[in-house]
């Protein structure tokens, strides 16, 4: 049964944030119809062109005149090994005047978030258990059974699948998409506290709220080390993980020259997939790139890590880079520029090599070194771009030749012998991004 609701009839005074939405949307832009599955259909109003044509799925009804029970989505769960599509509902209790409600759900944090016309996805788990509102376009989302949905402007979904292989996302429509993003808490052995709880559940739940912050400040954020420094570094690698290994190793090097012994560094490194994210950096996709460093962020920043690194150049990336601080925002992210910059304290003039996204005159790596006071040289753009072909080609996959290594060095004389460049040159994109 499609129930049309006129945007207009709801009350403002007694909305939600979401309702809230939806008068500020009746007000100035007149009646919107839609259905009461799919509430936020004249939010996506305002982010989509034409009008809103509302939803046609049908509302489950177990009362005369076909009034919902229930608020049912779509929900994506997983066994610890593949994921799969099922249904949720969510009773309804009388609301009052306005109408239907289900019992408060908590919620951890609301993301908005807009995605290119492009986005295609690839194999992903869920960065935490959450409801994805879609407000504009079509975006299509497929498991490993080969089973895929699509939702449209204004459908839920509740998505749970954070184990085991994932799923597919993808635009269908070539737009820029609109959606919320609700994060819930995690479902543990806690998971209770967040139903409607009594005095005495109270009195419980604060001794346990108690009792838990105790463990993780013994568990997680043991006393600082030697001179300050963090006790446990949170890496993010696999990008490439050769030179992942090459920065454990030197890690565990400094240590034990530090500290003498058998002394190593404790350490939780976060390994992704490089082919998924070198993919995004060619495409140029450096938002997407930034969630994937959020999503490694908080996971490490959860294992109690009291400082984070990227153990790769290119994905520092300005934009993918504010993404990762900003999803840790007390955990201290060191960049690895501004580490450069301090170890050449009283240089005045260097040589960069690097990516072509890393080396050139306009990259996030030569502005915070200028920032700095140091001067840039670079060596001829046809060097660059076999230095780029030889990063990505070979070094990436544990190609390592001895030809390459020559090359390296050679190309590091030359910028070394170069006079410094005057005014602004028109970076090299890199070979594998479509100009």
């Amino acid at each position: 049964h499609v129930l049309p609701v006129g945007c207009d009839s709801m009350p403002p005074q007694r909305a939600n944030c979401l309702c809230l939405f939806l008068c500020l949307h009746a007000a100035h832009a007149g009646p919107c119809r839609f259905t009461l599955r799919r509430p936020l259909c004249s939010l996506s109003c305002l982010f989509g062109a034409g009008k809103c044509k509302g939803s046609m799925q049908k509302v489950p009804s177990s009362e005369s005149g076909g009034a919902p029970t229930a608020w049912e989505m779509v929900h994506l769960k997983d066994d610890g090994v593949e994921s799969s599509w099922s249904t949720v509902s969510f009773p309804f209790v009388s609301g009052g005047d306005i109408g239907k409600m289900t019992e408060r759900l908590p919620c951890d944090g609301v993301w908005l978030r807009w995605t290119h016309g492009s986005y295609n996805y690839k194999w992903h788990n869920a960065p935490r258990r959450q409801i994805i509102a879609s407000l504009n376009g079509h975006v299509e989302a497929s498991v490993g059974s080969g089973d895929t949905r699509r939702f449209g402007p204004g459908e839920t979904l509740l998505v749970e699948d954070t184990r085991g292989e994932g799923h597919c996302t993808k635009s269908l429509d070539g737009v820029g998409r609109w959606s919320i993003f609700i994060a819930l808490p995690d479902d543990g052995p806690l998971a209770w506290l967040f139903a409607r709880p009594t005095t005495r559940e109270l009195a419980l739940a604060a001794l346990a709220a108690l009792a838990a912050a105790a463990l993780a400040a013994c568990a997680l954020r043991r006393p600082s080390g030697a001179g300050g420094l963090p006790r446990r570094i949170g890496l993010i690698g696999g990008l490439a993980p050769a030179s992942t290994i090459d920065y454990y190793r030197r890690i565990n090097a400094g240590v034990r020259e530090r500290l003498g012994g058998r002394h190593a560094a404790e350490a939780v490194l976060f390994s992704f997939d490089q082919a998924s994210v070198i993919e995004l950096e060619f495409a140029q996709r450096w938002e997407e790139v930034g969630e994937q460093l959020a999503r490694a962020g908080l996971a490490l920043a959860a294992a109690g890590c009291e400082a984070l690194l990227v153990c790769c150049n290119s994905v520092h990336h300005e934009v993918a880079f504010e993404a990762l601080r900003r999803a840790v925002p007390r955990v201290p992210v060191l960049h690895i520029a501004d580490a450069t910059a301090a170890a050449l304290s009283g240089k005045r003039r260097v040589a960069l090599l690097g990516t072509a996204f890393t080396a050139n005159e306009n990259s996030f790596f030569a502005q915070r070194l200028r920032r700095r006071g140091l001067e840039i040289v670079l060596d001829e753009p046809a060097a660059r771009a076999e230095l780029d072909r030889l990063i990505y080609d070979e070094l990436t996959v544990d190609v390592v030749r001895e030809e390459a290594a020559r090359w390296f060095a050679a190309s590091g004389s030359r910028a070394a012998g170069r006079a410094p460049r005057r005014g602004r040159v028109t970076p090299t994109p890199p070979r594998h991004v479509p100009p």
